[in-house]
């Protein structure tokens, strides 16, 4: 399936459902990722205590947080070669609006959302 795509997106809805529940972690984020072999994406997710509910294709009606990196970066957060903690300190993704929700709060979220994305990952061509 290719990154990204329809299918992708509800494989990834489908894997993080299965996420633990966080109590009062709830946020939605956008994800901005540029010079995707489709050009710019757009992906909005939301996050319902700790889990995440929705990911769809295009922005979000009101985001806590966008999140900006290019294709290679979120490929490399993707397969877990790299933290989102490090590419935001090392100026390869960029936060705006809620940071230390996305920084503090969401951690624990974005941590086991990349575990969970794994076998996703496995069937995705880049």
């Amino acid at each position: 399936m290719e990154i990204f795509g329809d299918e992708w997106l509800a494989a990834a809805t489908d894997a993080l459902s299965a996420l633990p529940e966080i109590d009062g972690v709830s946020a939605v984020v956008d994800y901005v990722i540029a010079g995707a072999p489709s050009g710019k994406v757009i992906i909005g997710v939301t996050v319902d205590n700790g889990r995440p509910t929705a990911v769809a294709a295009g922005k979000s009606a009101d985001p806590d947080v966008v999140v900006s990196l290019k294709y290679a970066v979120a490929l490399e957060i993707l397969a877990g070669d790299l933290s989102g903690d490090a590419a935001f300190m090392n100026g390869a993704l960029k936060v705006e609006g809620a940071h230390e929700q996305w920084m503090l709060e969401l951690r624990p979220v974005r941590l086991a959302a990349i575990a969970a994305l794994a076998p996703v990952m496995a069937s995705t061509t880049t």
